[in-house]
């Protein structure tokens, strides 16, 4: 996946909007997702299943019984020639149906990934509205918390130190530009009709979850995150 850092140009958006990421992708522009596949089914407990969506790659893992994990979740077009695990073109946008624990589409998704290295989380505000509750993920049995309004959520700070009255899910560290998730920070979609509340734990934008380099890390955006049904 190609992807570059461009520092400069950076420093500048920093200034000028404040709390934003700096990691970048070459190629921003989202392909025609088709229409999703059947569900995946959970495996069993610590097992793993990829996603089948089209225009889908990663896979879902099941931590505990109801709690998942979507592991390196990405969207895009046309398989990377040395590792077919990615796409060689990233989408802009990356969409997530809870419903069929896999990819989503424009027209068919629960939430999605966009803006600087796709990090930002913004739920489908037709259906839900989103709380956050600074709770550890697994001590969350219910909905409230903090609301909030536009339903989106990007960096919690570019300090590398995390701010628990932001909105935010990650920490930017501006001196070595690696992204890291504010914890404890749990996300809570509460339904606007008689569907499912859900909550989410939002981990990582890395490969693995682990930065390829402890400076200007690279290999981004595949993102890493927990939900079960509340």
């Amino acid at each position: 996946m190609k992807k570059s850092f461009r520092l400069l140009t950076i420093a500048f958006g920093l200034a000028v909007i404040g709390l934003t990421a700096s990691c970048n992708k070459d190629n921003d522009v989202a392909p025609d997702l088709q229409a999703n596949s059947l569900a995946v089914t959970p495996p069993a407990i610590g097992g793993t299943a990829n996603f089948t969506a089209a225009n889908t790659k990663g896979y879902l893992t099941t931590i505990s019984s109801g709690v998942y994990g979507a592991r390196n979740f990405h969207q895009g077009t046309v398989p990377d020639l040395v590792d077919t695990t990615q796409w060689a073109n990233p989408a802009g946008t990356y969409y997530y149906d809870l419903g069929n624990n896999d990819g989503g589409t424009s027209g068919n998704y629960d939430f999605l990934f966009s803006g600087t290295a796709n990090a930002s989380f913004t739920v489908n505000t037709a259906k839900y509205d989103l709380y956050y509750v600074n709770t550890a993920f697994g001590s969350v049995s219910s909905t409230g918390g903090t609301l909030i309004p536009s339903g989106t959520a990007g960096a919690n700070s570019t300090s590398g130190t995390g701010n628990p009255s932001s909105a935010g899910w990650y920490i930017y560290d501006i001196s070595v530009h690696i992204m890291s998730s504010y914890q404890p920070r749990t996300y809570i979609l509460v339904n606007k009709s008689t569907g499912s509340d859900w909550k989410i734990r939002l981990n990582s934008v890395y490969k693995d979850e682990i930065p390829n380099s402890g400076f200007a890390a690279t290999n981004f955006p595949f993102m890493s995150f927990d939900y079960a049904e509340l």
